[in-house]
């Protein structure tokens, strides 16, 4: 990877970052049945690298299970720091995220990304020019694959809460 790579890539990051806190200032539309799709994409990528990442470091599976049952704690805590409003008859859920959950999980995916940034620091730019890819030690694994299981079990805590709110709201109308 050369040095505009690097910074394309840091920018697309920032970028995508920067389109996410945006959206999640808005008030959005949750379908129940529908809010499921992000986090099972968000799992499978996170199952994807993790899978990846074990034929570095065995163990990074232990981190994955630990950082996304850390995680779903994380999106229960980012559920409290949220607006709900909730639409009964069109099964839906209105919900406005508080800067302090989107912080949350942005510092999450930051510090993600500066682990994997990390590991190339090592490498000369003929190494990085080349297509060399880095070998992780295992600590960085741990981290990686934890930090990755934990953004992904903070989105499905903070659906896992918005749904218990939802179903709570249902049980006292009825």
């Amino acid at each position: 990877m050369t040095s505009t790579q690097t910074i394309v890539t840091i920018v697309l990051v920032l970028a995508i970052l920067a389109f996410r806190v945006y959206r999640q200032t808005k008030e959005q539309r949750w379908l129940i049945g529908k809010m499921w799709l992000v986090p099972l994409i968000f799992l499978a990528i996170t199952i994807v690298i993790v899978v990846l990442d074990t034929v570095q470091y065995r163990l990074a599976v232990v981190a994955a299970v630990l950082g996304l049952a850390a995680g779903v704690g994380v999106g229960l805590y980012q559920g409290n720091h949220t607006t709900l409003r909730i639409d009964k008859p069109n099964k839906a859920v209105f919900i406005k995220v508080t800067p302090l959950g989107s912080m949350i999980f942005v510092g999450i995916l930051l510090l993600r990304f500066g682990v994997r940034f990390s590991q190339m620091s090592g490498l000369t730019q003929q190494q990085l020019a080349s297509g060399a890819v880095p070998v992780a030690s295992p600590a960085e694994v741990l981290l990686g694959s934890g930090l990755l299981a934990l953004a992904a079990g903070s989105v499905l805590g903070l659906r896992w809460f918005v749904l218990r709110r939802y179903e709570s709201a249902q049980e006292t109308a009825v």
